[in-house]
């Protein structure tokens, strides 16, 4: 398996230079990738979110260069972006600190530095090029205040907004790399990641000189596919979940990375795809990641434990079955709680719960002998009338 080192950077913080090879195809984002971006920045104005984390950038590190493997399209926005920023305020928002350069075509690297609009029909990529300007220009001279949206966005990319910078292995083909990408064998999700993290060489915690060795590592990972396949029992799967897992789910240890995190099942949709690495990310900065990880094994051990305890599993399903409670209040209710005290709100949650059923069955039942009472009233009049 090639070696990889996910991590996280800041948009405001991408710098160096990178190499567009001549394996991929050129810019291609149309009007609506360009909007989607910009309001999905945007939008964070007056969010909770303290952090965003746009899709993976992959590269491979030459030294003095980096070729980019994947993630063109949404790096080429940005920098087009920051040109636009810069040119409107000028003394106020300086140029990118990345450039982009192009194996093939390397007139595309001039243009980006003047982006003349009047050079927008003479090729393919310039046309795209030129279009995601004029999009971004339209839709900041749309808000209210234009000056105080181009430094709110700045704001955003300084403070809030980072990519995930996805380093390959240095042996690594980025030929074959960039095919497994985009034919679907690389799955870049936030557990991929996650995993990535703790079996990268060199991964560390809170502290850089501690190190999780080989033997450790080879731990982990056989640790993480024992997790992966007991989640992938259809029975504890449906207990957890009140779902049918699909085969084609790709990993379903998400389920308990995302427990850790907080993330909330009906949140899931609408979050960052990425948000679960973010927040991992952010752990890794506070603790060990040997801790960490013996928190991921404990979690997954307190489910299996709710599945096997004759009790847990009836009052658990219950309420999972039945709505009243998702799988991750349930967590943050046993969280920090012997395991008596939360058999004891567990009771109580669950008669609680049962007496609301109970009441709404009885109004139910109730109105159904007013439909039937009325039915048989209006059959009385058919037959006498």
């Amino acid at each position: 398996m090639a070696e990889i080192r996910p991590t996280t950077k800041k948009v405001s913080e991408i710098e160096g230079v990178f190499v567009v090879p001549s394996y991929q195809r050129g810019y291609r984002w149309g009007t609506d990738e360009v909007v989607r971006l910009l309001d999905d920045i945007y939008n964070l104005h007056g969010n909770e979110v303290k952090g965003y984390c746009l899709q993976p950038i992959v590269v491979k590190n030459h030294g003095d260069y980096y070729e980019l493997i994947d993630g063109q399209q949404r790096l080429t926005t940005l920098y087009i972006i920051y040109h636009y920023m810069h040119t409107q305020v000028s003394s106020l928002i300086k140029k990118p600190k990345f450039s982009l350069k192009y194996r093939t075509r390397p007139e595309k690297e001039d243009f980006l530095e003047d982006m003349d609009l009047t050079m927008k029909e003479d090729n393919i990529d310039f046309w795209y090029m030129c279009n995601a300007l004029e999009t971004i220009s339209e839709w900041t001279e749309a808000k209210e205040d234009p000056t105080t949206a181009i430094f709110s966005m700045n704001k955003y990319f300084t403070d809030n907004v980072k990519i995930i910078w996805y380093e390959a292995d240095e042996n690594e083909n980025p030929v074959k790399l960039f095919e497994r990408l985009n034919i679907g064998k690389i799955a870049l999700t936030s557990a991929e990641l996650v995993k990535a993290m703790f079996l990268s060489r060199g991964s560390y915690g809170k502290n850089e000189h501690i190190l999780l060795d080989d033997k450790k590592q080879e731990e982990i990972a056989l640790q993480w596919d024992t997790i992966e396949k007991e989640l992938r029992n259809d029975s504890l799967w449906f207990f957890l979940t009140n779902t049918r897992g699909r085969e084609s789910d790709s990993t379903r240890i998400d389920l308990i990375l995302d427990l850790m995190c907080g993330k909330k099942e009906m949140d899931v949709k609408n979050v960052d795809k990425y948000g679960t690495f973010f927040a991992f990310e952010e752990m890794r900065k506070e603790k060990n990641l040997d801790d960490l990880w013996q928190e991921i094994m404990g979690t997954f051990l307190v489910l299996k434990d709710w599945f096997s305890d004759h009790e847990f599993y009836h009052k658990v399903g219950f309420l999972i079955a039945s709505g009243a409670k998702s799988l991750s209040e349930i967590y943050m209710a046993s969280r920090e709680k012997k395991k008596s005290e939360f058999r004891e709100i567990l009771t109580i949650i669950s008669v609680k719960v049962s007496g609301l059923i109970i009441i709404m069955q009885n109004l139910v039942m109730k109105k159904v002998g007013m439909l039937r009472k009325s039915e048989d009233f209006f059959f009385y009049l058919t037959l006498n009338p």
